[in-house]
């Protein structure tokens, strides 16, 4: 298989689980904030972005591009969990947007998505801390700390998705090497 074809596929696994998200923001929308702003947005935004990748990946078109829509839209949904539903389990939707971003195995798409999740990140630390954070863990050092694990998370899918692909390769070459 060849990377045009990873990556088709990988855009599709990314695409399927952005409708997921946007799904499952409308559904938390309706059943606990009810905000007709929040509601909007997600299907406007969300759903828009999402259906764009999709006609995107079936069709073939932009491959390469479809890759930053994917972060663009996995980070708006999870800014509205944060903005509309702030809260721990809202705050940890950051480190699931990165393992779905991980997918791709590329350096590049883990440190934009390492850069955007420090940046939610802190933005839920300085709007929201009350409401997702004890209040132990208000000060900045704790911001710093969380920051790290945000850090670390995104270091160690950068060394994951660089052992993949020196194993592709390694699997490519010893299958293009004739046997004796």
């Amino acid at each position: 298989m060849d990377r045009t074809e990873i990556l088709k596929k990988q855009n599709r696994v990314v695409v399927q689980l952005l409708w997921i998200a946007g799904f499952l923001a409308f559904l938390n929308n309706l059943l606990s904030v009810r905000d007709p702003i929040a509601g909007t947005l997600i299907i406007g935004v969300i759903g828009g972005l999402a259906l764009i990748m999709s006609y995107l990946v079936y069709t073939n078109k932009m491959l390469h591009s479809v890759k930053y829509l994917g972060i663009a839209g996995i980070f708006i949904t999870v800014f509205v969990f944060i903005e509309f539903t702030p809260g721990l389990l809202s705050y940890l939707t950051i480190y699931i947007a990165l393992f779905i971003l991980g997918i791709y195995q590329e350096q590049e798409v883990i440190t934009i998505a390492g850069v955007l999740s420090i940046m939610v990140s802190s933005y839920a630390f300085f709007m929201h801390k009350e409401m997702i954070f004890h209040e132990r863990y208000f000060d900045l050092l704790s911001l710093v700390s969380i920051n790290f694990f945000i850090l670390l998370a995104c270091v160690l899918l950068i060394i994951q998705s660089q052992f993949g692909l020196r194993l592709q390769r390694d699997m490519k070459r010893e299958h293009e090497t004739p046997k004796k």
